[in-house]
Order: structure tokens, then C-alpha cells, then sequence
């Protein structure tokens, strides 16, 4: 099946957040989100609207970049990843990252361009690029028919607010 991706502009964190919560009210077991993007893109801004989506308080999401992974309880489970501090694959490995994968929860995990190969086909990837200091660019991308179609029930679900990038 042909990839999907979808581009949003965000003027603001709170709408970054909005749309993080579109994303999560749509996403269920097993399903992981990869979050790629520069120091400040809004990575973390992003996983508390998905938080959200899953009947999580938005306020309890935090970089998880000391303690590495962060488990939350909502209407299923969050597991919020941080790879930042990690350099090597088997300071990955050593993690057990791979418990994770697909979980019985949805996985979120951030800086997910350093551990690229080893990501499930199911994965929906998200790109957070920085436009100005409020300003963000998301895009989302998926190759397997079950985040395709995610990726089209979060168009629907905006509507005319996301610009179609293919």
C-alpha cells in the first residue's frame, strides 16, 4: 500500500496539544506514534494532547529524558519514551525498549529518528518542525493500512484544517 501523509501548520502550543488530542481520542492498543524533531518543536507539547485524547491529565506529562520511559493509566495506556539521552543502539537495547512494541498501550515515543530500524511497520510517524517561536509544522506519515487509515479519520475529524500533503 502506497504511504499516507498529512501536513498541519499549528499557530500555538495549545493548538500543537489540540491536535495531539485529535490523534489520541483515535489511537488504541498496541498502536506507537514516533515523534521526530529539534530541541523546543513541541514533542512533548504534542504527547500531552495525545495524553488527552486517552482521558489522561495533560498536566502529568513530562520529558521523560532522566527517567527514560513514563507509563500513564487512561482509557488505555500511555508509555511516553525519550530517546534523547541515548546514543547507541544498545543503549536502546538495554532499555528493553522492545517490551514496549506493540504494547498493550499506545506508545509515544520521542526522538524516535535514533532508533529508526527497529520501529514496528505500524507505526505512525509525526515530524515536528520548528516555522517562529509559536509556529509548528506536523507532518504525519504512515505505510500500513491500519495508521493509513488512523491518519484518514484524523483528516476527517479536522476537516478543512489540515492541509493534505499526498
Amino acid at each position: 500500500m502506497k504511504a499516507h501523509s498529512i501536513s498541519y501548520t499549528s499557530p500555538s502550543l495549545e493548538k500543537t496539544m489540540w491536535l495531539g488530542q485529535q490523534l489520541g481520542a483515535l489511537v488504541g492498543e498496541g498502536d506507537v506514534i514516533a515523534l521526530i524533531g529539534d530541541l523546543g518543536g513541541g514533542k512533548t507539547w504534542f504527547t500531552k494532547g495525545i495524553a488527552l485524547g486517552l482521558g489522561i491529565d495533560a498536566d502529568s506529562i513530562v520529558s521523560p529524558t532522566f527517567t527514560l520511559v513514563n507509563e500513564f493509566h487512561g482509557t488505555h495506556p500511555l508509555y511516553h519514551i525519550d530517546l534523547y539521552r541515548l546514543s547507541t543502539r544498545s543503549d536502546i537495547a538495554a532499555i528493553g525498549l522492545e517490551e514496549y512494541l506493540p504494547g498493550n498501550g499506545v506508545t509515544v515515543i520521542e526522538w524516535a529518528d535514533r532508533w529508526p530500524d527497529e520501529l514496528p511497520e505500524e507505526t505512525i510517524h509525526v515530524e515536528l518542525s520548528i516555522v517562529d517561536d509559536y509556529t509548528r509544522e506536523l507532518r504525519f506519515s504512515a505505510s500500513h493500512v491500519k495508521t493509513i487509515e488512523v491518519l484518514r479519520q484524523l483528516e476527517q475529524r479536522i476537516g478543512g484544517s489540515l492541509n493534505k500533503a499526498n
